[in-house]
This record gives structure tokens, C-alpha cells and sequence, in this order.
């Protein structure tokens, strides 16, 4: 077995980025207790991210692993979808994948107008390494960032045996998280939907002096609903089965349950003793950024804080909201098609 070879058959070799001057891919190690530690595997949050192995496409067989289980948690941000990627870290079953740059670089390439059949072709072999399986786990579950929402459908239409879940935050919630965040998290918003109105992805149409005339949250909620309808077409296109709603509120009423629930929907097999050890692990008791003690109640505490205090906006904004919504076909609070309850 020569180098490249080696490489590509050891998954702690994670695909990290792909270099589209020389058509080629980047690989950086990262082992299984590096992906825990990480929030997000990005050079911020792994060591030594420059020291990577460039192989060229054309040296890659995808054939080899092509097929092997991948699923997506799909999201809108801010409703503890890493804490969901966090669930599916169990040796032998499954292991999650935080937001790999290498599909936020899938998005780059083709806003910079990549040929439509080359770039498929990359993001076919993408998914291929990034499904490689850790030792004997039978599953990789990748919560991609929110900006590669706009390539969710072409994801699932490559990988037909695929499924996902779409997280989200109640409107009042998101823009609440929005607004504690204060100038940083309203630029964040601005800079998110410039990203979707270059996708062609926005689900409504605006003229650039509308736009500017948005405040920051309206800019924030906008943003929030064209990730909804993507993933509403998409249902209604894939079914239930194979695309399930969850919003982050119900996921965080019952661990158990919602870990039972999204293993089943991805169709992972779980044993009740995991299940549980899930449910009562650091996933679900620890903040996903900062590893500080975390639950239900402290989301909730903070989420009801920073409304008071914005009260009037966030009502005012999420109402406009869910008009856009109304005016779109949408549901603005789309229900759980999982077993929740």
C-alpha cells in the first residue's frame, strides 16, 4: 500500500479543505479525541491545521468508500445542532462530524462559477471522504455549517440512501441569540444573508434599497426563513422519512427521547443503555462552546433575559416573519414529523 493509499484508508486523516487552483484536497489528522475537544473543525479550533498532506483529485479513488453510511444534521444556527452532532460520538456505531470547512469550501467554489459538472464531481468524491468511517463505527453523521445549506439538496440527491435532520430555532428564540450577541451577532446576520443572496437562495425577492432599509434582526429573520424553505422544499420533495424537522426547543425537553428519536430517524441502531448514556453525557450537560454546565432550563433562562430586554423588536420582527412565511407557503414553526412527545 503506497502513502496516498495509506492515507485515504485512516479516517483520522480528515479531508479538510479542497484547493481548486490545483484541483486537490487537503488532509490534516485529527483524531477522535481532537474532533471532541473541537467546537467546530476549523483551523480556529484544531492544532496544527497548517500541516497538512495535499493529494490531487485525480490520484483519489473514490470507489473505494463511496458508499459507505453518511447522514447530515442540517441547521439554521443557534439551536444546538452541535450538541446534536455531539450525540452521535459513540465508538463502534457512529461518529459526528462538526461543520468540515471542505463543504463550506463546495460553497465558495461555486459562487466563484465552477463548472456545474466538475464541481459535482468534487462534491461527490467530498462526500465520499468524509464518510469514511472511524475504526468500527458503521456511520458518519455530518452537521455541516449553516452556509452549506444551499448545497443540502444536491448532497441528498448524490447520496440517496442519505437522510437528515434540520434544526432550528423558534423565531423569538434565534433572534434572541441574535441580539445578546450584540454588534457581532448582528454583523454575523448581515454577513450570512449577503452569502445567501449571492446562493440566489434567499426565499424572498428584495430590491437592494429594501434590503438596506432592514434593521438588523429583520436582516437576521430573513435569513432564518430562507434556510426554512429550502429544507420545506425539500421535504416536501424527499418526504418525512428521509428529511425531519426538529426545533431546538422540543429537542432539549427530553435527552432520551430525542436521542432515540434522531438515531431511529437516521437509521442507527441503538441500544437503550446508549441511548441513555447519551441522554445523561456531556452532549446534553455541557455547553458545546464552552464546555460549561448546561441544560434546558439555562438556555431558557438566558433566552427569556435577553427578550425581556429586546421584547418590543423581537416580537415585532418575528411577526413580520411569519407574514414573509404566510405569503410563501411556509410554516414558520414547521412540527416535528420524529416521535417527540
Amino acid at each position: 500500500m503506497d502513502d496516498t493509499s495509506s492515507l485515504l484508508a485512516d479516517p483520522e486523516w480528515l479531508a479538510h479543505r479542497y484547493d481548486e487552483k490545483d484541483d486537490s484536497f487537503r488532509f490534516i489528522r485529527v483524531a477522535r479525541r481532537d474532533h471532541r475537544k473541537a467546537t467546530f473543525l476549523t483551523d480556529e479550533h484544531l492544532a496544527r491545521a497548517e500541516e497538512y498532506v495535499a493529494i490531487p483529485r485525480n490520484r483519489i479513488d473514490g470507489s473505494l468508500f463511496s458508499r459507505a453510511p453518511i447522514h447530515f444534521i442540517f441547521h439554521s444556527a443557534y439551536c444546538c445542532s452541535t450538541l446534536a452532532a455531539r450525540m452521535f460520538d459513540l465508538e463502534g456505531v457512529a461518529m459526528g462530524l462538526k461543520e468540515p470547512v471542505l463543504l463550506n469550501d463546495m460553497v465558495g467554489y461555486r459562487r466563484r462559477g465552477a463548472d456545474v459538472q466538475k464541481l459535482a464531481q468534487v462534491l461527490d468524491l467530498s462526500l465520499s471522504l468524509l464518510a469514511r468511517p472511524f475504526g468500527h463505527d458503521q456511520n458518519v453523521v455530518v452537521k455541516p455549517s449553516s452556509i452549506a445549506n444551499v448545497i443540502g439538496p444536491a448532497i441528498l440527491g448524490m447520496r440517496p440512501q442519505a437522510r437528515a435532520l434540520f434544526l432550528y430555532a423558534p423565531i423569538e428564540h434565534f433572534l434572541a441569540s441574535i441580539a445578546v450577541k450584540g454588534l457581532w451577532g448582528r454583523q454575523w446576520a448581515r454577513t450570512s444573508l449577503i452569502g445567501q443572496a449571492k446562493d440566489q437562495a434567499l426565499s424572498h425577492r428584495f430590491t437592494t434599497e429594501e434590503l438596506l432599509e432592514l434593521t438588523d434582526l429583520q436582516v437576521a429573520g430573513l435569513g432564518w426563513l430562507s434556510h426554512l424553505a429550502i429544507f420545506s422544499r425539500m421535504q416536501r420533495k424527499l418526504g418525512s422519512d428521509r428529511v425531519a424537522f426538529c426545533d431546538s426547543a422540543t429537542l432539549l425537553k427530553n435527552p432520551l427521547r430525542t436521542t432515540e428519536a434522531f438515531f431511529g430517524h437516521l437509521g442507527i441502531s441503538l441500544e437503550r443503555e446508549q441511548a441513555e448514556a447519551i441522554a445523561t453525557g456531556t452532549a446534553f450537560t455541557r455547553n458545546s462552546k464552552d464546555r460549561l454546565p448546561y441544560s434546558a432550563d439555562k438556555r431558557q433562562t438566558q433566552l427569556d433575559r435577553t427578550t425581556e430586554s429586546n421584547r418590543e423588536e423581537i416580537e415585532m420582527v418575528a411577526e413580520w416573519v411569519r407574514k414573509l412565511a404566510l405569503e410563501a407557503g411556509l410554516d414558520a414553526s414547521p412540527d416535528s414529523s420524529l416521535d417527540l412527545i
